[in-house]
């Protein structure tokens, strides 16, 4: 699948260093990681 949309969005120190030792710790990017979290809202969604 193409992605063709970009999204820009502020965090904290906090939150940013949070998701960016997540990431290292599961060998992802941080933006697979956010990917992967819309996938699963967007199967509750359809519940």
């Amino acid at each position: 699948m193409s992605r063709q949309k970009k999204m820009q969005f502020n965090v904290t120190d906090e939150e940013y260093e949070t998701l960016k030792q997540y990431a290292e710790e599961k060998n992802l990017s941080m933006a697979e990681i956010l990917r992967d979290y819309i996938k699963t809202l967007s199967k509750k969604a359809l519940r």
